[in-house]
C-alpha cells in the first residue's frame, strides 16, 4: 500500500510540474480498480481502452502525453490546449456513456486544483456494485474487495470478448 501511495504523489508532483512547464490544464486517465494489485490483465486491458479513447476524444488539444506505470497501475497525463470545464465534461462523459466508463477515472487539474464533478453539475458517482452513493459505500465498507473486483474483472471481461468477437467479424 505504501508503493502505491508514492507512486500516486509522484504522479501529483508530475502534473504539477507539467502545469508549471505549459500553463494548461492536465489530464489525469486512470482506472477505478481496487486492491494491492492494480497491474492485473483486466486493470491493463482496460486502462488500454481508456487510453485509446482519450487519445482518440482529445487528440486535436493534445501538447504532450506520457503514460505512467507502477504500483498505482498505469496513468496517462495529457496536457491539453482546452477550457478544463471542456475537458472535464468530454471527460464525464466518457465516463458516463462508455461500457467500461464506470471504471474509468479522469481527473482534470490546473495547477493542484482539480475540477471536479459538482463544478459542473454532475451527481457524485454511484456504487458500481449497487448503484448507491459510491463514497458512502467505501465509508461504510458496504461491499467486500473481492466482491467489488469479481464485479469489475467481469465487466472487464465482457467488453474485451464482445470486443474481441467483433473483429473477428469483421
Amino acid at each position: 500500500m505504501k508503493r502505491i501511495l508514492e507512486d500516486r504523489e509522484k504522479r501529483f508532483f508530475k502534473v504539477l510540474s507539467l502545469y508549471e512547464k505549459y500553463s494548461f490544464p492536465i489530464l489525469v486517465g486512470k482506472i477505478n480498480y481496487p486492491g494491492n494489485n492494480k497491474n492485473t490483465l483486466e486493470a491493463v486491458s482496460a486502462f488500454n481502452v481508456l487510453y485509446s479513447l482519450l487519445i482518440e476524444q482529445f487528440r486535436e488539444y493534445t501538447i504532450h502525453n506520457e503514460v505512467d506505470d507502477g504500483f498505482d497501475g498505469k496513468s496517462v497525463l495529457m496536457v491539453l490546449n482546452l477550457d478544463k470545464m471542456k475537458i472535464k465534461k468530454m471527460a464525464v462523459e466518457i465516463e458516463e456513456t462508455h461500457s467500461l466508463g464506470r471504471i474509468f477515472d479522469i481527473d482534470v487539474y490546473e495547477g493542484e486544483k482539480s475540477v471536479s464533478r459538482k463544478d459542473l453539475g454532475f451527481k457524485e458517482r454511484r456504487c458500481i456494485v449497487c448503484g448507491e452513493d459510491a463514497r458512502v459505500c467505501a465509508r461504510e465498507l458496504r461491499h467486500t474487495v473481492d466482491e467489488v473486483l469479481s464485479f469489475i474483472n467481469s465487466r472487464i471481461r465482457r467488453y474485451i470478448a464482445k470486443y474481441e468477437s467483433i473483429n473477428d467479424m469483421v
